[in-house]
């Protein structure tokens, strides 16, 4: 058979805290084992009401809880883990694939206006072999339109171009 419980045992049971935390309470308000044992609900009333600064001051410098005074320590830490978990955040992006680096998009990009550019430029001479001894307006309008609608057509390619992406995020 054990040992009989003491009475900061039964009031820690009683609340849910820490034998200590029942002996710092009942210490700061000059409460006594043996009026605690008296006097037992009041016991439980001043440790129930008791802020345990040891404990909020750990608390607040770990991150957690209120009170106490956070450090720059404690900023600097929380600041690292966030970092962290951004990182990781980011690396299981790219192994699911469902991140791209900024380097493949950004050549991406360069290479389509180039791309945009060059079929851009091409339009003048195809438009002029097929202008050529026409007299009419609406019949180059139409050609240049055409011209215009196939080139754009073949830059409008949307499995082109992310076929090209991709190929530019694996490599």
């Amino acid at each position: 058979m054990g040992r009989p419980k003491g009475i900061f045992s039964k009031i820690a049971d009683e609340i849910g805290i820490s034998r200590t935390s029942v002996r710092r309470a009942l210490a700061e308000a000059g409460l006594s084992e043996q009026e605690a044992e008296q006097d037992f609900e009041r016991a439980v009333e001043i440790a129930r009401t008791f802020n345990d600064k040891d404990k909020t001051l750990g608390h607040a410098a770990n991150g957690r809880g209120e009170g106490g005074t956070s450090s720059d320590y404690t900023a600097a830490r929380a600041e690292l883990d966030r970092e962290r978990v951004e990182k990781m955040r980011i690396q299981n992006g790219k192994l699911r694939g469902s991140l791209i680096s900024r380097e493949a998009v950004t050549q991406t990009g360069i290479r389509l206006i180039a791309e945009v550019r060059t079929a851009l430029l091409s339009l003048g001479p195809r438009i002029a072999d097929k202008a050529v001894g026409k007299t009419d307006t609406k019949d180059i309008a139409r050609i240049v339109t055409q011209e215009v609608r196939d080139v754009l057509g073949v830059l409008s390619d949307s499995d082109r171009f992310l076929a090209a992406l991709e190929a530019e995020a694996l490599s």
